[in-house]
């Protein structure tokens, strides 16, 4: 009759334990998520779009909506500008490495 080694408390992985393990989703790349965040951006602003479109053909919208809709496309829109202005220092930093 063979005895396994016990192990130490450190290497239990609570996901295997309760069987969580295999529930993981997979992670998108980088690469992937930027266009995704650049997609809900385009969204954003076409939702704006199509509202004020909807107010002025006279249809029943809220000024406020219409306000609230274009302040968020705004604000995800310089969101965006500043994460791409990020990326570029840190692009330029990265080229003026000596190696």
């Amino acid at each position: 009759m063979a005895i396994n080694g016990v192990k130490a408390l450190g290497s239990l992985d609570p996901r295997a334990v309760y069987g969580e393990l295999g529930k993981v989703a997979p992670k998108a790349n980088f690469g992937q998520q930027l266009q995704n965040a650049i997609q809900e951006v385009d969204q954003l602003q076409s939702r704006r779009d199509d509202m004020v479109q909807e107010m002025v053909r006279g249809d029943r919208i809220e000024v406020h909506e219409i306000m609230t809709a274009a302040e968020e496309a705004q604000l995800a829109f310089e969101l965006m500008l500043e994460v791409r202005n990020k990326l570029l220092e840190s692009y330029q930093e990265i080229m003026r490495m000596q190696v």
